[in-house]
């Protein structure tokens, strides 16, 4: 059972230790801060420096243009590869034979300019990397290997 006695010394006894708690802090608190008193430190008055004369922005762009800039370095043309503008003999190589490619690729490749397979045969890394910017697929035409695909189907179309 509960003693309620017992429970009210117990209560009894922790108010006492912190209200003596309380006064043994503030009268530390006092002591050890009464040896340091406020002291007044007075600086030396210094006068402001003298307003310098405000320059227009005109003025300091003026300043700061002592020659002028060197003339661009004429930008040298992105590589491509050989685009042609419809395909040859008027019928197109079925570029779906490439495994990689469907007939949305097929189409955004014609749309470039791209209708045989003999022109992604053809193609350089500098190619690759040019119409992989156009087609927005990065690395793709190099993963799935379609210049080593169309230089095996171009080697046997032209045998058979």
């Amino acid at each position: 059972m509960i003693n309620i006695a017992l429970m009210a010394d117990t209560a009894l006894l922790v108010l006492l230790a912190y209200l003596a708690g309380c006064v043994l802090g503030y009268a530390a608190r006092h002591i050890l801060h009464a040896g340091r008193g406020t002291r007044q430190v007075t600086a030396p008055v210094v006068p402001a420096a003298p307003p310098r004369p405000v320059r227009s922005a005109a003025a300091r762009l003026a300043a700061t243009v002592d020659e002028p800039l060197p003339a661009p370095r004429p930008r040298m043309p992105e590589p491509r590869p050989l685009l042609l503008e419809g395909p040859r003999g008027g019928k197109s190589d079925n570029l779906r034979q490439i495994k990689g490619i469907g007939p949305k690729i097929e189409s955004m490749l014609h749309d470039l300019g791209v209708f045989h397979l003999d022109q992604i045969a053809g193609w350089s890394p500098a190619d690759i990397g040019w119409i992989d910017k156009k087609l927005a697929f990065q690395g793709r035409i190099t993963r799935e290997r379609w210049v080593e695909q169309a230089k095996a189907l171009t080697s046997t179309k032209i045998v058979a």
